[in-house]
């Protein structure tokens, strides 16, 4: 407990400063769960409740990896199947002679995109860097990578990311976000179901996570906030985004948690508990990078750390992952110890990133 009053007091002296708006925070051990909430739910708001729903944003990408390898466990999917049996749009992609090149100078991929692509973010489809003519024509058609789910429906979706190359040859690169988005769709028509379901049966129902879902009450969401163009917060739309269902249920970046839901899901990545067999957790938490892959990542990971299927994997046993709407969770396997910083503003205000930091003092 010593070590949770130390960090809530960094967070609050942080929310003192007016570099904080709010936040909730907690460890969890051996079953145990603390949590710690300070700050208010806007400027001069009320007081941020320790079972507030937060928005979890790309904090969603581990979900989306238990949820795969239990379709695998299941045997209705297998890691190295290509994925157009069930996603066409895919089935014939073309690729940039060179990442970051004109979209009209292509050639075929030499392989089948794979489940395992995906979950390793090496289909090729992503991230393609700030400003490409790949990025530009993605964020024309609103599907680029982003903290939202895409505004359509999934197979709308499939339909304009088929409709443009890939960023590299599938297996070659690593290219962030986009094929956690591509996953859900896989996943739902592998099963017939939606993803919203199948995350309800094998993940929080199994595990009693009442308050994970892809919608919210408002009530109990506060206000995110971005930085606005003269420097100062901007309320961001996130209570209206998530208290109505979504016509794209993602997986990249769609669902919302409180902190001691979050932290009850991290137990899966240590032993797999009731939802994931113990394997399919090895496999999901063993770095899979290349060095050419690792490259690549670089910003998105921290140095002389790795990628597993929708997690960092870190040298120390630590794995888990963060959201760009400010939240943080990671588990030491080798210890059991989950912890968990959730915030009310996105990674571009300042004070976010140190807020977030103190994850890695509570792990100790």
């Amino acid at each position: 407990m010593d070590r949770l009053d130390t960090v809530v007091g960094e967070l609050d002296a942080l929310v003192d400063a007016g570099r904080l708006t709010g936040f909730v925070c907690g460890v969890r051990q051996d079953g145990r769960t603390l949590i710690a909430a300070g700050g208010s739910r806007s400027p001069d708001g009320s007081a941020l409740d320790p079972d507030t729903v937060f928005p979890l944003s790309s904090n969603t990408k581990p979900v989306g990896g238990v949820l795969a390898l239990r379709m695998v466990e299941l045997g209705i999917l297998a890691l190295d199947d290509p994925v157009a049996t069930l996603l066409p749009e895919l089935s014939a992609p073309r690729v940039l002679t060179r990442p970051g090149g004109p979209i009209d100078r292509t050639v075929p991929a030499g392989r089948q995109i794979t489940l395992r692509h995906l979950l390793t973010m090496t289909a090729g489809a992503g991230w393609a860097g700030e400003g490409s003519p790949l990025t530009v024509a993605m964020g024309e058609r609103q599907i680029a990578p982003g903290p939202y789910p895409p505004p359509m429906e999934p197979d709308e979706y499939l339909r304009l990311l088929g409709s443009l190359p890939l960023a590299d040859q599938p297996g070659v690169g690593w290219y962030y976000h986009t094929s956690s988005d591509v996953l859900g769709v896989l996943l739902a028509r592998a099963t017939g179901a939606t993803v919203a379901d199948l995350v309800a049966d094998h993940i929080t129902g199994p595990l009693g996570l009442a308050d994970v879902g892809f919608t919210a009450d408002r009530e109990r969401l506060p206000t995110s906030y971005g930085l606005g163009p003269d420097g100062g917060l901007r309320a961001l739309d996130t209570v209206d985004r998530f208290a109505h269902p979504p016509r794209f249920e993602s997986l990249a970046c769609g669902l919302t948690s409180t902190v001691s839901d979050y932290l009850e899901f991290l137990d899966v990545l240590v032993g797999g508990g009731v939802v994931l067999g113990p394997q399919y957790v090895e496999a999901m938490t063993t770095d899979r990078l290349t060095p050419r892959q690792r490259a690549d990542a670089e910003g998105f990971i921290a140095p002389g750390c790795g990628y597993g299927m929708q997690v960092e994997v870190r040298p120390d046993g630590v794995v888990g992952w963060a959201g760009g709407l400010g939240t943080i969770g990671y588990v030491d396997r080798r210890t059991g110890r989950g912890a968990a910083v959730f915030t009310t503003q996105s990674y571009d205000v300042p004070g976010t990133a140190e807020a977030l930091d103190t994850v890695w003092a509570l792990l100790r």
